[in-house]
């Protein structure tokens, strides 16, 4: 399964020319064809180090084709033996909109079944895209020692954080909570609390 950071990050958008008034991509159409390998001379036409290669004289080629027609930006992908997938939203979680549960945004991963719940969301404290930028937390579902469902949550991504969640680092987390609004809320209002905390103590 994908991890979650994996799903919102990392992802380069194909740009538009910078006076482009409306930069969306009109049309994306795809191609699927045979490519011809250069031939060599001998009895064999096409030889490589790549085991999974068929080394035939042709391959199987697919192009994917961006179209913006305000300012005239075409994107052309092509790749060999690609891997397709066509799929929906409710089975990837991105694309979704957030969920609001009290004062902040959960943007879903993937369901662990068909048709279920995220095991994973991240946390914003607005409506705007989940970014690095605009990451402030992320909640994760796991089974305690007694095979309970629980919710952990970690909040303040810092990379010299102390609490370790997925291949992220946090500076505040929390686990073993029982239903996912009381990871969000936590979340809402960690870094508040973790400074009070710290005034009690000084």
């Amino acid at each position: 399964m994908q991890l979650i950071e994996e799903t919102y990050f990392g992802w380069t958008p194909y740009t538009h020319t910078d006076l482009c008034p409306n930069p969306t991509w009109d049309e994306v159409q795809v191609r699927r064809d045979e490519g011809a390998r250069p031939v060599a001379t001998g009895d064999q036409p096409h030889a490589c180090a790549n085991g999974m290669c068929s080394h035939a004289t042709t391959f199987g080629r697919v192009q994917l084709r961006l179209l913006c027609r305000d300012c005239g930006t075409v994107c052309t992908i092509t790749g060999e033996g690609l891997t397709e997938v066509c799929t929906h939203t409710s089975l990837t979680g991105w694309g979704q909109s957030p969920r609001r549960i009290g004062d902040v945004w959960l943007w879903p991963g993937h369901p662990v079944v068909p048709g279920g719940e995220p095991h994973q969301y991240l946390v914003t404290r607005q409506a705007a895209t989940v970014t690095p930028e605009t990451l402030y937390g992320i909640i994760s579902r796991h089974r305690d020692a007694d095979g309970t469902l629980r919710w952990l949550a970690g909040a303040v991504p810092d990379e010299n954080g102390a609490h370790p969640i997925s291949t992220l680092r946090w500076r505040h987390a929390i686990r073993g909570l029982a239903a996912l609004e009381d990871a969000a809320a936590w979340v809402a209002v960690a870094d508040i609390h973790a400074t009070r905390a710290l005034a009690v103590t000084v």
